[in-house]
């Protein structure tokens, strides 16, 4: 345990780097199938949904790079975390579940309703840990 300790920086840098390419390639998987993401978009978003899908595309791309070169890690995480909760509350599935302990699992642990409800607050929880992290080399 006390390499661990000797280590504590390396927390920030590896949510730095797995958020970093994650949304890197969420930006350049909605390029790669644009038609596809643009009719989701629509879909939720309804007529605005066209410009929020551009807007997505260059905040992940933009700040998933500002996260892999070690810019405005605070900045770009708290972005990173409105556009989650965006995503959270625009996709949110709960409801239907029959019991408190099953919308709970829906938000929490697994979505069975066919969104993505609980791995968005993961990524909502672990982008938030950035933002209020105590890394020096992340200022």
């Amino acid at each position: 345990m006390k390499w661990f300790e000797e280590h504590k920086e390396c927390s920030a840098i590896i949510l730095r780097v797995f958020f970093g390419v994650a949304f890197l390639v969420a930006g350049i998987d909605k390029l790669l199938s644009l038609d596809m993401a643009k009719g989701m978009f629509i879909g939720v978003f309804g007529s605005a949904g066209a410009f929020l899908l551009w807007l997505a595309i260059a905040i992940e791309l933009l700040a998933g790079i500002a996260l892999l070169a070690n810019w405005h890690v605070r900045e770009s995480a708290l972005l990173l975390s409105l556009f989650m909760l965006v995503a959270l509350i625009s996709t949110w599935k709960l409801g239907t579940a029959s019991t408190i302990i099953g919308s709970l699992r829906e938000l929490l642990v697994m979505n069975t309703g066919g969104g993505n409800t609980a791995a968005t607050m993961a990524y909502l929880a672990g982008l938030l840990s950035l933002v209020f992290s105590e890394c020096k080399q992340c200022k």
